[in-house]
């Protein structure tokens, strides 16, 4: 029934555009979705610029691989689809809100689950680094990713493309996509065996597959409008988690680990342009059913499982009006938006013999033994399933203003967004105990927990942003302060150790007790509320163009971070962590990028560099466990290397046309592991090859990722009292052909 109301939903968009379609043809114009005006050369922020051919020669194929090509941005490619935190100038997060928005031809990705999957059809991708909250509102305070994709009015005819490729582990990947009349129809497909094997049963961990497409329908109905409206469908099935021990650096466990995920995007996006205003208004709604399996305690030891699923409905909505100059030396901006995320979540935690008598007795029986030193508890339950329901509701408005004044070349830039939020999580948490006291009791007894009820919180941004820029010929030179905010709310993941603890000290109060927890925050609902984060940046920097071809961008920043949002363990073998706003902390950074394309006769080519560092350090910071006040913020890069050149010569000749040569060469570390700075990954490289040859319409590709086999590590985590970390992956190489006509 859902997918029958969205269809409708979609064809109704198509139906209203088609209807005011005019027979006349106007000129193709390229528009931009971006919220900024400005040229890059001129914006007063650092921008790194992806467009297709640069794509093509890396071989970027999702949006963690575009984000290498920046200076200090950093998407790790962690467990699964579902893990896509992202680090930006030494500030992230491994759970909840991202530091970096995703926003595809002017839609916002609502959920950064979905941030992980595979391009189709991308023409350019921007990547914005330093707070956009006055723009883009909530959770990007490091930045935004602007994907634009081809459009079926971007093309004079029609566009037929194809492409299939193999690779390493036996990957498959296929795309076929046809543009024109209006209409865009694009699918892909794609399937691996994977690179990680799992000693428990000597198969291969992450192997998995992954389907996707979408359908356009983009029309100018008269002089004034162009609509475009669209349903994109995301589909992933993979094994998971891929955790070895620290140690021996084996993957061994005994229970199965995936994820599946299904996302439908309809989207409806319109511009207006007339007496020199434009108008953008895009509205979505998106849908997103995930499923994940998680053996929680990573060993052949059977402790507990995970299994959670997500049903999400979301909607957005933006209304941007650039009014036309009433002055020559004033613009600006006016918009609102909205959001609106629901979410039913289940998330049961099943623990097992050996996890009821190491995790639940042993911490119980320790509680009873104080008192009555003979006598023990015992539970007769072989497996113990905590059950646990979450309905969780994200919903804000905002209104936001920009202004821009030009006094010769002087630019100054003032914008303010106001932002409310309402953040609700309705949650329901039990389980079935049958125990037995020998001190008072002849049989078992079933003792039933249960914890429910609503947690509900109402939170107000203001999210200034002041620059200023002097404009040459060459040159641009630019500094600004701004705020940006992750936003608040709730975090179920630990409910199973506050039902944990609540079964034991129900289980005390049962026979008269009193049973006192180590930590009694982690007994209290109020643990799993954390507030919103704010950052403060301050940045200087310069654009330079010195010749044709050339840009060179760099700046330097230093970012304070508020009510930090930082992952808090309970102490000894615990199931949850908590997101908790213990920290605050400062960064200081730099970084520089160069890019330069050139021809010359039938020599062409492309020379990109860039390098990013930022010391990230807590100013304070105490868990309750030590005072990590000072020490490097963990899991975001100290520094960021990344270069590329592309050669090639154009033949001409019927039976080749072109050939080129790219190098690639990343850089990425120290990234610190863990609070205590005692755990590190050290600075590796990774070099990359791709060869291409074209003809009229065909290309052909062979590529290499990795050449010298590095090893590195991508994660480190300690759970359970043990350490687990995931191996980078090895070498990978490729073979890929592309049709277009």
């Amino acid at each position: 029934m859902r997918y029958r109301v969205l269809f409708i939903v979609w064809l109704s968009c198509i139906v209203f555009a088609y209807a005011e379609t005019v027979m006349d043809t106007l000129p193709d114009v390229e528009v931009s979705v971006s919220r900024i005006a400005e040229p890059v050369v001129r914006q007063q922020m650092q921008v790194s610029v992806l467009d297709a051919r640069m794509m093509e020669a890396a071989v970027v194929t999702t949006p963690k691989e575009a984000a290498s090509l920046a200076p200090n941005i950093y998407m790790p490619d962690y467990g699964s689809a579902m893990t896509s935190s992202i680090y930006v100038r030494g500030l992230g997060s491994r759970i909840n809100e991202s530091v970096m928005g995703v926003v595809v031809d002017g839609v916002p990705l609502l959920d950064k689950n979905m941030y992980d999957y595979t391009l189709q059809d991308v023409k350019r991708i921007e990547l914005l680094r330093g707070p956009q909250g006055a723009l883009y509102g909530r959770n990007s305070p490091g930045g935004i990713m602007e994907i634009r994709t081809i459009q079926p009015l971007d093309v004079n005819d029609y566009v037929v493309r194809a492409r299939v490729g193999y690779s390493s582990a036996n990957t498959v990947q296929a795309q076929a996509s046809f543009y024109g009349g209006g209409w865009g129809i694009a699918a892909r497909y794609g399937r691996t065996d994977g690179f990680y094997r799992n000693a428990f049963n000597g198969r291969k961990i992450d192997s998995g597959q992954q389907a996707g497409g979408r359908v356009v329908y983009d029309c100018r109905p008269n002089d004034y409008w162009r609509v475009t409206s669209s349903v994109t469908a995301d589909w992933v099935e993979q094994g998971a988690f891929p955790y070895a021990d620290a140690r021996s650096g084996v993957i061994d466990f005994n229970r199965s680990s995936g994820y599946e995920r299904l996302a439908l995007l309809p989207s409806v996006r319109a511009e207006y342009m007339h007496q020199g205003y434009r108008l953008l208004l895009s509205g979505s709604y998106q849908f997103m059913h995930d499923d994940m399996r998680m053996d929680q305690d990573y060993t052949r030891a059977d402790i507990f499982t995970l299994r959670q699923t997500q049903r999400q409905h979301n909607a957005s909505f933006d209304a941007i009006l650039y009014a036309p100059k009433p002055v020559e030396w004033y613009e600006w901006t006016v918009g609102v938006s909205g959001i609106i995320k629901t979410n039913r979540m289940s998330a049961p935690v099943t623990f097992m013999r050996e996890g009821i008598e190491t995790l639940i007795l042993a911490n119980a029986n320790n509680g009873i033994r104080t008192a009555f030193p003979t006598d023990s508890i015992s539970i007769r339950n072989t497996v113990l399933p905590i059950r646990s329901r979450f309905q969780l509701l994200n919903a804000g408005v905002a209104a936001y203003h920009q202004s821009h004044f030009r006094v010769r070349n002087w630019h100054f830039n003032a914008s303010v967004r106001i932002d409310y939020e309402n953040a609700r999580m309705r949650y329901t948490s039990e389980a079935d105990v049958d125990y037995l006291f020998t001190l008072m009791m002849n049989d078992y007894k079933t003792l039933h927990t249960r914890i429910h009820g609503v947690k509900e919180a109402h939170y107000v941004q203001v999210l200034p942003r002041v620059a200023v820029s002097y404009e040459s010929d060459i040159v641009t030179v630019y500094g600004y302060v701004a705020e940006g905010f992750k936003a608040g709310g709730y975090n179920p993941q630990m409910f199973s150790t506050v039902t944990q603890n609540r079964v034991m000290t129900d289980m005390a109060a049962d026979m008269g007790i009193h049973l006192q927890m180590a930590d009694p925050r982690f007994t209290d609902v109020a643990v799993t509320e954390y507030r919103p984060q704010t950052d403060w940046t301050f940045e200087l920097g310069a654009h330079l163009t010195p010749v044709e071809g050339l840009k060179i961008d760099v700046a330097a920043f230093h970012i304070r971070s508020y009510n930090q949002q930082v992952t808090v363990f309970p102490t000894g073998k615990t199931t949850g962590r908590m997101m908790a706003n213990a920290a605050r902390s400062r960064v200081w950074g730099a970084e520089a990028a160069l890019h330069y394309r050139w021809s010359h006769n039938r020599w062409f080519g492309l020379l990109h560099a860039a390098y990013g560092f930022a010391d990230a350090r807590f100013i304070r910071f105490n868990d309750g466990i030590g005072d990590y006040s000072n020490h490097f913020i963990p899991y975001a890069p100290q520094h960021t290397a990344h270069a590329m050149c592309n050669a090639g010569y154009r033949v001409g000749h019927k039976a080749l046309q072109a050939v080129s040569l790219t190098l690639k060469g990343d850089g990425i570390g120290r990234i610190w592991w863990n609070e205590q700075n005692d755990r590190s990954q050290p600075l590796y490289g990774l070099l990359g090859a791709t060869l291409t040859l074209e003809w009229k319409y065909v290309q052909l590709q062979l590529w290499a990722r990795n050449l010298t086999d590095t090893r590195y590590d991508v994660f480190y985590f300690r759970s359970m009292d043990n350490d687990f970390l995931q191996r980078g992956r090895p070498r990978e190489m490729g073979i890929e052909v592309k049709v277009e006509f």
